[in-house]
């Protein structure tokens, strides 16, 4: 009897044993990813340019393109395009035959219609006491029946006027004391004979003194 017990107090231990058995946990792993963010690039941000005034050497700024009054450096000499203060677009130094004058140095520009007119203004800035000038038609000019004008005005003032056809040349000697604007206005005169053809005009030995 008390073999039996034994037994089957032995086969109950052996039972119970088994259902305390539990499965292991399972391992956890973590997985770190690591994400790198470019940093945003600064935005291009336009460049301004800085004008900054050309200085000579003393570090004064020096004189700009722009056309200025006339020294007295020129009296005596015949201008050229770049003495002149303004002038029309397409005019510009060369050498012309006019009349009986071959290759003639001067400053010419084309006139086109009747009554059509060009200003070319000096500054003399009262440094000056006459001015002479020659002008003409060039002998390449497409048209021979257009009379050539030309109008002198200082300081806003009329002060003389000439003309010249085809084949001839006309001359100015006049005073200019106290000027300093002085307009070479130059224009075809509206005749019945004008039909319209085109001149080139030519101004010579522009001198002042």
């Amino acid at each position: 009897m008390v073999g039996l017990l034994s037994g089957a107090m032995l086969l109950a231990a052996g039972c119970g044993g088994a259902a305390e058995t539990t499965d292991q946990p399972t391992a956890t792993t973590t997985v770190t990813v690591t994400t790198t963010v470019a940093a945003p690039s600064p935005t291009d941000s336009p460049t301004v340019p800085i004008e900054t005034p050309v200085t000579d050497d003393s570090g004064e700024p020096t004189d700009s393109a722009t056309p200025v009054a006339l020294a007295t450096d020129v009296a005596g000499r015949p201008l050229v395009l770049g003495n002149i203060f303004k002038y029309p677009d397409g005019w510009k130094d060369g050498r012309y035959d006019i009349a009986d004058r071959k290759q003639a140095t001067g400053i010419g520009g084309t006139l086109s219609g009747c009554g059509y007119e060009e200003t070319l203004e000096l500054r003399l800035a009262n440094n000056f006491g006459r001015l002479k000038l020659e002008f003409g038609q060039s002998n390449s000019s497409e048209t021979s029946d257009q009379v050539l004008v030309v109008r002198i005005d200082a300081n806003g003032q009329y002060r003389d006027q000439k003309s010249v056809k085809l084949n001839q040349i006309a001359a100015f000697d006049l005073p200019v004391p106290k000027v300093n604007a002085l307009k070479v206005i130059v224009s075809l005169k509206n005749t019945a004979e004008c039909n319209g053809g085109a001149v080139e005009a030519v101004l010579m030995n522009m001198v002042l003194s």
